[in-house]
C-alpha cells in the first residue's frame, strides 16, 4: 500500500459522503433487518459503491461489510477492508448527526489504517503517517476538500496534553441505548466522570482519536465493522484500547464479535481503573444487544 492509494480512498469516501448526505436530507427508504436493526438506501449504496471501488483497485484484498453477505474467502487474505457504511443507522433514521461511515484496513489481523467520516457534520478523521482531523464543507468531492485532507494529513498534531494525575473529570462517552438501559447507573459514573451519551461507536472513536474526548466505555457487543476504522486511528503512544471480555483486538476473524470496549487516553484509562477493577467491569458486559 502506497500513500497515493490511501489518498484515492479518501476521494471515494468524499464522493460517497455526498451521496449519504443527499439521502439523509431526503425522505429515504428504510427497512428493518429484524430486532430493531434498520437499514437504509444510504447504507446499501455506500456499501456497494466502496465494494466496487476497492475490488477494482485492490483485487487481491478481502472485504467485509455489515451490509454484504460474508464469505470465508476473506479469512486467508493478508489485506482486508472492513466497512460499516453507516454506523449509527438508528440515529441516521432519526435525522440527528450522531452517525458516521467507518472504513478500516487490516493487515494480518492488525488494523493499520482507517477513516471515519460524518457527512452531517463534515468531520473527517483518518491517518497518513499520523492520525489527523479535518472539518469539511459540502459538497465534499471537491479539489479544495481533497487538498485540505492532504495538508492536514501532512501536519503533526500537537501532543495530547494530559494532566498527571487527573485533576478534573474525564469526558466519558457512552452509548445512548446503554445509558437508557441503566448500564451506567452506578453512582461513581456520575460522580467521577463527565458522562455523555451519543450514538455511533465509530464516531466516538473518531472524536477520541482527535483528542476531543478522554474515554469511551461500552458494555455491549461490537462487530468488527463497528470499531475497526476507529481502532486503527488510536496510536499506542497516546491511547489504550481493549475489549473487556477478550484478550485483545485481532481483526478479520470468522466470528466478528467482541464483547465490551474500553478506549481512551492512557491517563484516562488508568483513572478509570482506579475507580473500578476491570474484572468487575467485565462482569457487567452483556453478550447481546
Amino acid at each position: 500500500m502506497e500513500e497515493n492509494d490511501f489518498r484515492e480512498v479518501w476521494r471515494w469516501v468524499l464522493s460517497v459522503g455526498d451521496s449519504i448526505l443527499s439521502i439523509y436530507k431526503s425522505d429515504f427508504q428504510i427497512r428493518d433487518k429484524g430486532g430493531n436493526d434498520p437499514v437504509t438506501e444510504a447504507d446499501l449504496f455506500a456499501s456497494e459503491f466502496l465494494f466496487e471501488k476497492i475490488s477494482n483497485q485492490f483485487p487481491n484484498h478481502g472485504f467485509l461489510s455489515e451490509e454484504k453477505v460474508d464469505t470465508n474467502s476473506r479469512l486467508d487474505k493478508e489485506w482486508v477492508w472492513i466497512l460499516d457504511p453507516i454506523d449509527g443507522t438508528r440515529e441516521f433514521v432519526k435525522k440527528n448527526d450522531q452517525f458516521a461511515l467507518s472504513l478500516g484496513l487490516v493487515r494480518n489481523g492488525e488494523a493499520i489504517w482507517g477513516v471515519i467520516f460524518n457527512p452531517s457534520t463534515g468531520e473527517f478523521f483518518s491517518k497518513n503517517r499520523n492520525t489527523f482531523f479535518a472539518k469539511l464543507n459540502p459538497p465534499f468531492a471537491t479539489e479544495e476538500n481533497f487538498r485540505t485532507l492532504v495538508v492536514e494529513s501532512s501536519s503533526v498534531l500537537e501532543p495530547l496534553v494530559e494532566e498527571k494525575p487527573v485533576t478534573k473529570k474525564p469526558i466519558l462517552l457512552v452509548s445512548l441505548s446503554e445509558m437508557k438501559e441503566g448500564l451506567f447507573s452506578d453512582p461513581f459514573w456520575q460522580e467521577d466522570f463527565e458522562i455523555r451519551s451519543m450514538g455511533s461507536i465509530a464516531y466516538k472513536l473518531g472524536l477520541l482519536s482527535a483528542g476531543f474526548i478522554d474515554l469511551i466505555v461500552s458494555l455491549k457487543p461490537k462487530n468488527e465493522w463497528d470499531i475497526c476504522g476507529g481502532i486503527a486511528l488510536l496510536d499506542e503512544e497516546n491511547f489504550t484500547c481493549f475489549p473487556l471480555k477478550d484478550k485483545g483486538y485481532k481483526f478479520n476473524q470468522k466470528e466478528t464479535l467482541s464483547f465490551g470496549l474500553v478506549a481512551g487516553k492512557k491517563t484516562a484509562v488508568s483513572y478509570l481503573e482506579s475507580k473500578i477493577d476491570f474484572h468487575q467491569l467485565s462482569l457487567k458486559v452483556k453478550e447481546r444487544w
